[in-house]
């Protein structure tokens, strides 16, 4: 009688083991499927942003270092998530970024220098220009690009950011002087300086600095009636 119910209470617990088992394991399962859809839709939506960025800045405002990085990282990922049945229509164009990527790294690429034009588009290039930082600290994340590229890049993420707000300061600023209004010129040209020289310290900035100082100093010699020089 005692072996019967050693046997009854042997088997009970192999048979609990083998529940308690089997249910770890589908949970296991199911949470492995869970974050691997969640890590799926992440890169599904950083992907997305990434060709909004490419759509958003030119080759004026996004260095080009990183934009061969979030190119390369682009084509890496659609295959993954065609493999899930993901983001067909950035399968549809991957040949065009396959293209741009050898261009890139050929040095062909012909460059887009578009300068900012409105309000609008200074705000659109500024908020795609935020996004970079945190795209590239991601990609530094999951070992796409070590961090020194990455910070190089942030950095010069820093000067575009200045350089946008001065473009858009200098057409306003020559569309017054078109206007006779030299006082609002001078203004928007000094505002204009005052951002450059946020990132003054950029081998960059020299020049467009030069050429701001010797503007200004020509219109403020035509506003306050000394002899002109040539700007």
């Amino acid at each position: 009688m005692t072996g019967f119910l050693v046997t009854i209470i042997v088997g009970v617990t192999i048979a609990c083991v083998v529940v308690v088992t089997l249910v770890a394991l589908l949970r296991f399962q199911k949470e492995r499927q869970e974050r691997q859809r969640q890590e799926l839709e992440q890169l599904s939506r950083r992907c997305y942003r990434i060709v909004d960025l490419l759509n958003c800045l030119t080759d004026r405002y996004l260095p080009l270092m990183a934009k061969q990085i979030l190119v390369e990282y682009l084509i890496s990922s659609v295959g993954l998530l065609g493999r899930y049945k993901l983001a067909r229509d950035l399968e549809d164009m991957l040949p065009g970024y396959i293209r741009l990527l050898d261009e890139l790294k050929n040095g062909q690429q012909a460059s887009l220098n578009d300068k900012v034009q409105t309000h609008v588009q200074l705000s659109q290039v500024q908020q795609g220009l935020q996004s970079v930082p945190l795209l590239l600290r991601g990609l530094v994340s999951n070992g796409f690009v070590d961090k020194a590229t990455a910070k190089d890049q942030v950095t010069l993420v820093r000067f575009s950011f200045s350089l946008a707000h001065h473009d858009l300061l200098v057409k306003e600023a020559l569309a017054s002087l078109e206007l006779d209004k030299k006082a609002s010129a001078l203004e928007k040209l000094r505002h204009a300086l005052a951002e450059m020289e946020k990132v003054a310290s950029f081998n960059e900035s020299e020049a467009v600095i030069n050429k701001l100082n010797n503007t200004i100093q020509r219109v403020e010699n035509e506003l306050f009636g000394k002899s002109s020089r040539a700007g």
